[in-house]
């Protein structure tokens, strides 16, 4: 089941979002992850994605667009 999304996005945006890979992290780690990762980009954040891979450890994906 794959997720819709175009919540949000505009039909004019013409730039593809970038995306950054965080190396996994354990759970307790994953809001500290994010939260440096809002900081670091600030308002160019367009969508984050958090995984669970194997031993328990998360990846993190954020989208980047045009501020």
């Amino acid at each position: 089941l794959k997720c819709d999304r175009t919540v949000g996005q505009t039909a004019t945006g013409t730039s593809a979002p970038e995306e950054i890979n965080v190396s996994p992290v354990p759970l307790f780690l994953v809001p500290r992850v994010v939260a440096d990762e809002i900081r670091r980009y600030g308002r160019a954040v367009r969508e984050i994605n958090v995984c669970r891979t194997r031993n328990h450890q998360y990846t993190i994906t954020v989208g980047r667009g045009r501020p």
